[in-house]
């Protein structure tokens, strides 16, 4: 009776030999958290350097065989295969091309609109592209800090996957997927790490590791934020009141007419950023042209206010 009650107690778990789980899922978890954090910080580079709001987001981090991870790429494609030196082995940025396209449309002084065919890249796409991926591997370098000092530079270019031979087919790789959006389009992006890649810090990415260099890159961090979100344009304007008509009198309006609004002559005007009320000024002129002073800070910055 103890033996039949101990089989029910006991449960079966599915296990593919030809696919091992070679990177426990503390290790997984702490792959999820450096790219969520690559995630953002890419964002802020990206939204930088197309002068669009770009946001990205990590789908997944899977554990698969190269040979698969090879097989799901579209032909042509654009891949880069880069090193991390000091680590022996390369590994992979793969973009979606129709995200390609829509980039090299928007850099060109397009609308951003994606290719109508899939297609190889010209010389001149390809440094455009080039130049992007240079970016994305200066992030990554600075999220992996967490883990250890590494140097990632692009190696190859290639369109065909085929092509490429990182790792034997039964290899096991760590697949990372993004997903780029922006305002017209939408498209992936993957780094693929072969395990043999990340086999000798593969023990730095235990969660303890990793809350340990959290608090030694935080500052690091913040600079690095700030340095990329320095240069983006922000639209600046002041309110100088408001008044209530009804539509009667809306309608009657002519030229010359005055509208009495609810502020007091001599109250300071409203000075907003993207339409939220930061700043307080007063109204002048620098030369021939109007300027507003300003007068006292209503509001620092405090992160999730919605004022």
């Amino acid at each position: 009776d103890d033996d039949q009650q101990f089989d029910s107690e006991r449960t079966l778990s599915l296990y593919d030999f030809r696919r091992p789980d070679r990177v426990s899922k503390d290790q997984m978890r702490t792959l999820q958290n450096l790219h969520e954090s690559y995630a953002r910080q890419f964002s802020t580079t990206l939204t930088n350097f197309l002068r669009t709001f770009v946001e990205i987001e990590l789908v997944s981090v899977d554990q698969l065989t190269y040979s698969e991870f090879v097989m799901s790429i579209s032909n042509p494609s654009c891949i880069y295969v880069f090193k991390m030196e000091p680590l022996d082995g390369n590994a992979i940025i793969e973009i979606n091309p129709s995200l390609v396209f829509f980039i090299i449309d928007r850099l060109f002084g397009g609308q951003g609109r994606p290719s109508e065919q899939n297609r190889e890249l010209t010389l001149i796409e390809q440094n455009v592209i080039h130049r992007i991926v240079e970016r994305s591997l200066s992030d990554l370098k600075d999220v992996w800090e967490h883990v250890g000092v590494f140097s990632p530079k692009i190696e190859a270019y290639e369109t065909n996957p085929q092509f490429v031979q990182i790792a034997p087919p039964g290899e096991t790789v760590i697949l990372i997927s993004l997903e780029v959006r922006m305002q017209n389009a939408s498209g992936l992006m993957s780094i693929c790490f072969p395990y043999m890649l990340l086999e000798g810090i593969i023990n730095n990415l235990s969660g303890e590791s990793w809350m340990s260099s959290q608090s030694t890159a935080t500052t690091e961090t913040r600079a690095v934020m700030e340095a990329e979100i320095n240069d983006v344009e922000i639209t600046l304007s002041t309110l100088i009141g408001k008044t209530t008509l009804t539509i009667r009198d809306l309608l009657q309006l002519q030229r010359g007419d005055v509208l009495c609004l609810e502020k007091a002559f001599d109250s300071d005007l409203i000075v907003q950023i993207e339409g939220k009320n930061k700043m307080a000024g007063r109204s002048g002129l620098i030369g021939r042209k109007k300027a507003v002073k300003i007068t006292r800070i209503l509001e620092k910055e405090v992160p999730g206010c919605n004022e």
